[in-house]
């Protein structure tokens, strides 16, 4: 073969390889946010959508899992192209997407203690354990209370919140019901221990977070997908069949 077509292959072969890597985004997703992200299978409510938004464009996602508190630094590292489970609040510069999930996070107390929560500074009377971060994501009401309560602590394991509640160790958790929902089932299913009946306190508002993208084209080619997904049904579907499966907030 011609060195000149042997040159010109050669360039069609590099000029592929590297539109097949630029159809890889590389997603930061927490670690401890079971049904939203499933480190084990890759999937999760959250995976899936993002996916899929991303599939619309013939963009592939490579999921990666990292503890809750690396999350709003993650873009430091240039090989990860975007966050999941941002809010612009968290002041981390970026590409904000649109609003893609929501996260109801509730008060949760044993029923048979019949405790009685109206408001966020009841929680002062309490032992307290929050997810990762809940200090920072809950609003300043609650930033202040934490930053002032002796017994309020924070645990990257949320399966131990659940234990903590039913041995009596802590009198309240503070999660999201899908979380709290799905780490009793592996309570249940992997461990063996039994659950109890609990009460949920409404005294947070619902979060709804968006991707921290690297690249504003990269953001505009999701969010454009994930309005395809939303209308075509599909962004529904993801999310009902796991609240099928592991239940969402009552």
């Amino acid at each position: 073969m011609p060195l000149r077509h042997v040159l010109m292959l050669a360039a069609l072969l590099a000029s592929h390889a590297t539109a097949t890597l630029a159809q890889t985004v590389t997603v930061a997703f927490g670690e401890s946010l079971e049904p939203y992200a499933i480190p084990a299978s890759g999937s999760g409510i959250e995976v899936e959508i993002i996916r899929e938004a991303l599939q619309y464009n013939k963009l592939e996602l490579k999921p990666v899992f990292l503890a809750q508190k690396r999350i709003p630094f993650a873009l430091g590292n240039r090989q990860i192209d975007a966050v999941a489970t941002m809010l612009p609040d968290f002041g981390v510069k970026g590409a904000y997407s649109e609003p893609y999930i929501t996260y109801q996070d509730k008060a949760i107390t044993l029923a048979a203690r019949n405790l009685v929560l109206d408001s966020i500074a009841d929680l002062g009377r309490y032992r307290v354990v929050g997810f990762p971060l809940a200090s920072q994501y809950l609003g300043a009401s609650f930033h202040q209370l934490t930053a002032q309560h002796p017994e309020y602590t924070e645990t990257g394991n949320q399966l131990d919140q659940n234990r903590l509640l039913y041995r009596g160790s802590i009198d309240v958790v503070v999660a999201d019901v899908r979380i709290f929902n799905y780490m009793n089932q592996r309570m249940q299913s992997e461990f063996g221990e039994p659950v109890r009946a609990v009460r949920y306190h409404s005294l947070f508002p619902s979060l709804q977070y968006q991707v921290l993208f690297r690249s504003a084209s990269l953001r505009d080619s999701f969010n454009a997908g994930l309005r395809q997904l939303q209308r075509s049904g599909r962004y529904r579907q993801i999310i009902d069949k796991y609240d099928a499966q592991f239940g969402s907030e009552p």
